[in-house]
């Protein structure tokens, strides 16, 4: 006898309901009469039969279970292909959130370091033996590595000696071949010399903003108090001036930026940005936001979504779920730190996971002169691979478990004092269900027009 999964879920569409397998990840949508005579057991040998196939009903008992364990087993194992060389721990800026609270940015740490081309020479050794011991393929598969701060362009010589020196490797070191380079910068320090130099580098230029008016950015300043989003402005329009490709767009969603949609959409029109990625705000103790922030900048997320995919625009954050959703295939990390992907190069030349939690130093667990260091192995980064929602029990009947990837252990771990990364993100839960929500009426509506709906 066929049972409903406990990873079955429903969606009222109005005329329409949406069954839904939060790990099998494929909708079939039936008409409100249909679905009240499944409820009642009666349904046709053909709808058995999908059903069944797509999981919304188990054929055989124990088989949640097994389902279970096999896409636990198919979770990845630490595999780096993604190194963040944190240039400097400084920052012309003191960004009154800031999440890195440095000397620089006016917390009191005295904590302010910059990265010598010595390191950064020794940290791309260790970054390239890092790809060597992972599964990477040279010859197809792409690697990154970001150039993050503090604020990165403080160090701009060291940023261009990394770029060029790799570029060299890739004869001795063949698996440096497909690494692609960007940068994460507040961009006032950004001038026509230097985005002609980025741009022939073959560097992607993110800008961090928050929002697309000087009042949304009012917590953006700089030591003095005086705001930064003018010159930002400015560096956009240089942008258009040189004729080269827009920089994308790092969006802290502030409360008043997800007031103003209309700006968001003319701002990234008129300076032809064609990527941008939204940071929801980050709790600081007890200080976490309201489910009702969480919610109005979920649906600011997908309201942009909407508004911008006409124009090719696409927004990192929603496109991974949107990725998961079509592909039916899990999304079992949002973060290259959970998923084990991802090594941080301190300015000294420590070695860590994480760039949230710079300046701790449980984050560092050895550095670059540890020539047995091997990062796919290490039960540190084996430790924040586990950090995802499949493994978490009060995970286990989310709707959204399928598409979520889990949130940032960090922000769970400032949310929830004393539980330490194991715990959850509440930002991230909202934000999965309210995409998941979106996706299958967006999906609905496709279906509706096909008239592919039973």
């Amino acid at each position: 006898m066929e049972k409903i999964s406990r990873f079955t879920h429903t969606f009222d569409l109005g005329g329409h309901v949406a069954l839904w397998h939060s790990l099998r990840m494929q909708p079939v949508f039936l008409n409100k009469a249909v679905y009240e005579q499944f409820q009642q057991g009666e349904y046709s040998d053909a709808l058995r039969d999908e059903l069944v196939r797509k999981k919304i009903l188990t054929a055989k008992e124990g088989e949640d279970e097994e389902v279970l364990a096999r896409i636990r087993g198919n979770a990845p194992e630490p595999d780096v292909r993604l190194g963040y060389f944190i240039l400097s721990e400084n920052c012309n800026l003191a960004c009154k959130y800031c999440f890195v609270g440095s000397d620089a940015c006016g917390s009191g740490n005295s904590y302010t370091k910059n990265m010598t081309k010595g390191v950064a020479e020794k940290a791309i050794d260790v970054f390239a033996r890092q790809l060597e011991l992972s599964s990477t393929n040279y010859e197809e598969e792409q690697s990154d590595i970001i150039f993050f701060g503090g604020e990165p362009l403080l160090q701009f010589d060291v940023l261009v000696h990394v770029v060029e020196r790799v570029r060299e490797l890739v004869r001795k070191r063949p698996i440096l071949a497909h690494t692609q380079f960007a940068v994460i910068t507040n961009g006032t320090l950004l001038d026509e010399r230097r985005i002609l130099k980025l741009h022939d580098l073959g560097v992607a230029v993110s800008i961090s903003i928050d929002g697309f008016t000087e009042e949304a950015n009012e917590m953006r300043v700089d030591k003095a108090g005086r705001p930064a989003y003018a010159r930002v402005i400015e560096v956009l329009e240089m942008y258009a001036k040189l004729d080269v490709p827009a920089p994308s767009l790092s969006v802290t969603l502030s409360e008043k930026t997800i007031d103003d949609l209309p700006h968001m959409i003319e701002l990234v029109r008129k300076y032809r940005v064609r990527g941008f990625g939204y940071n929801v705000l980050l709790s600081k103790g007890d200080e976490e936001k309201s489910d009702s922030y969480y919610r109005k900048a979920s649906q600011f997320i997908i309201d942009s979504f909407v508004a911008l995919r006409g124009d090719g625009v696409y927004e990192d954050r929603i496109m991974r779920k949107l990725n998961a959703f079509a592909s039916a295939r899990i999304h079992f990390s949002d973060c290259g730190a959970t998923s084990g992907g991802q090594i941080l190069f301190a300015p000294d030349g420590r070695i860590g996971i994480c760039q949230g939690l710079m300046a701790e130093g449980e984050n560092y667990v050895a550095d670059i002169w540890d020539e047995a260091f091997d990062a796919n192995r290490h039960p540190f980064w084996r430790k924040w691979a586990s950090l995802v929602p499949l493994n978490e029990e009060s995970c286990l009947d989310c709707v959204a478990l399928g598409i979520c990837g889990g949130g940032c252990p960090v922000n769970a771990r400032a949310a929830n004092p004393g539980k330490g990364l194991h715990c959850i993100d509440r930002r991230s839960c909202i934000h999965a269900k309210k995409t998941l929500e979106f996706l299958i009426n967006d999906l609905y509506e496709i279906a509706i027009r096909k008239e592919s709906v039973r």
